[in-house]
């Protein structure tokens, strides 16, 4: 899924105004390419690449002049370090609870960034996507957490198991409908408009 894609933007704001049509909770979409740098795990992949390197230029039967050896190592560590940055190689790096973990407290800190906890009734919704670590992170204000049951959003979150756009926005639209059910909309109700569009980072 591309979040950088006018068409992501397009589709995710059109899905989050229907469903705010329905009910007075608020939503807030935030994608991110990725939730943490992660430089310790491409630093140490690059040096380890280098020294592994440094250990073959030791054991070759032959002599290897000094300066020769140390251009190998001077060019290998970068060229090692922008090929683990990419997102393939750094999910391949990543350990799964590592993942979990930055996914979490970059959504924690979107929550408050973009003020979904300051809606008059506490019924702002932030959905977290993270590219990279192939996660969405759903993080409910206490006024929606006290009005709808737990399990009914673990069904709906099973449809970003593939972030690709249509499961997501089915999986946006699963989340309406839990919403409009417990959370209905009312006309007289005291809501705060955040934007509809979604946040991207980079």
């Amino acid at each position: 899924m591309n979040i950088r894609d006018a068409e992501f933007s397009k589709r995710v704001e059109a899905t989050v105004t229907a469903i705010e049509a329905r009910t007075d909770a608020e939503l807030v979409v935030v994608a991110a390419s990725r939730s943490a740098p992660y430089r310790d795990l491409v630093f140490g992949a690059a040096t380890a690449v280098t020294f592994g390197l440094l250990l073959a230029l030791e054991a070759v039967p032959f002599a290897i002049h000094p300066w020769a050896m140390v251009a190998d190592l001077a060019i290998t560590w970068p060229v090692a370090a922008w090929i683990a940055s990419s997102d393939r190689i750094t999910r391949w790096l990543l350990g799964s609870a590592r993942a979990r973990q930055a996914v979490s407290l970059a959504a924690a800190a979107e929550f408050h960034r973009e003020g979904v906890h300051a809606t008059p009734n506490r019924s702002g919704l932030l959905i977290y996507v993270s590219t990279l670590e192939q996660r969405v992170e759903l993080i409910l204000d206490l006024g929606l957490e006290a009005r709808i049951p737990m399990g009914r959003f673990a069904s709906a979150r099973a449809h970003f198991a593939h972030l690709d756009l249509d499961p997501f926005i089915t999986g946006l639209e699963a989340i309406g409908d839990v919403l409009a059910e417990h959370v209905p909309h009312n006309e007289g109700s005291d809501a705060v408009d955040l934007p509809n569009a979604p946040r991207i980072r980079s």
